[in-house]
């Protein structure tokens, strides 16, 4: 597995360097490590956003999580060689390639959780880094993948109907994950959550387990021209929502995690549990899932150096896209 991050970060990195300025498809400058702004052609009338860079789309929030390294890459590969010419700026970004060349989620502390706070670390001071970027960008898509296996790709996001909108015309068919009237996290901002902070519209897409794979690349390289169709036709003008198709859920449940708490092996996201299903030990004890649902980040202890997360898994629920910001909706 090292070798294919190494290989993947060389060719991310080569791509963009090799870009010759003389391209009639358009230009990419380097803007500090691993983030680059590409431009339309001269040809090619700019769409210009309220904020600087129309969209921007990032991978390696967490650094274990390289498969979102490839579909920057295709996507790169295609405004290189003109067959997709857009008329928007973009950035894009690998948030974490210190902790990819590591193979871990993060070296000193959660880089997704470090946006808009003051934490001193590696990450802190990656998060100092990017927000710059984050801070000008209308539209975010930011590319994770799970820790263990998914049943499906599903986008992830507090919720905002400009948010919503923007999920579903870029991957009808993805599921979405959303929430509102609390932050995910109690430990710091995500990077969509701080662009929406922020004044813009940031979403996630996880893609699957962690790793490489090409049917990942290509959900997320669909995601990213969905996004750029959809960020285009935006900035040109009013444009018709695309009908609601994909499932749309939101939390039902959190367990939070106790001393001896452990999980049995096997468990995968969007695994359909029912309340009272034997899903691991607590001690001495048989742990029971506390609701019916869908199983959404079962949590191992994976790796000896990272502290023992807060939680051991959440459960979600389906609702309609009427309910969607609705109080009373989402669970605890």
């Amino acid at each position: 597995m090292q070798d294919l991050i190494e290989r993947a970060l060389t060719r991310f990195e080569t791509l963009c360097d090799t870009w010759s300025q003389g391209n009639p498809f358009g230009t990419l400058v380097k803007l500090s490590s691993y983030v680059y702004l590409w431009a339309p052609p001269h040809d090619l009338p700019t769409l210009r956003a309220p904020k600087n860079i129309g969209l921007t789309l990032q991978a390696i929030t967490h650094g274990n999580e390289v498969g979102g390294i490839n579909t920057l890459i295709e996507c790169l590969s295609l405004l290189k060689t003109g067959i997709v010419r857009p008329q928007i700026t973009m950035a894009f970004v690998l948030g974490n390639p210190r902790g990819a060349l590591a193979n871990r989620r993060f070296l000193e502390t959660d880089l997704n959780r470090a946006f808009h706070s003051k934490v001193q670390s590696l990450e802190g001071e990656r998060a100092r880094q990017l927000e710059g970027i984050l801070i000008q960008s209308e539209y975010f898509l930011d590319f994770h993948q799970t820790i263990e296996p998914s049943l499906n790709p599903f986008f992830i996001f507090p919720y905002t109907p400009a948010g919503f909108a923007f999920a579903r015309a870029a991957h009808n068919d993805v599921p979405i994950v959303t929430h509102w009237g609390k932050s995910f996290s109690l430990d710091g901002m995500c990077t969509d959550e701080f662009v929406n902070f922020k004044g813009g519209t940031g979403i996630t897409i996880e893609l699957g387990k962690k790793g490489f794979d090409p049917y990942q690349t290509g959900v997320g390289l669909h995601a990213a021209l969905g996004a750029i169709t959809y960020v285009q036709a935006k900035l040109s003008g009013p444009c018709e929502a695309t009908e609601s198709e994909g499932s749309c859920f939101t939390w039902k449940a959190t367990e939070l995690f106790e001393e001896g708490m452990d999980l049995k092996e096997g468990l995968t996201n969007f695994q359909l549990i029912m309340e009272g299903d034997v899903i691991g030990t607590h001690g001495k004890d048989l742990l029971m899932a506390s609701a019916s649902g869908y199983l959404l980040f079962p949590k191992y202890p994976r790796d000896p150096l990272a502290p023992r997360a807060r939680e051991l898994y959440r459960i979600i629920k389906k609702i309609d896209a009427r309910d969607l910001g609705k109080p009373g909706v989402v669970g605890l």
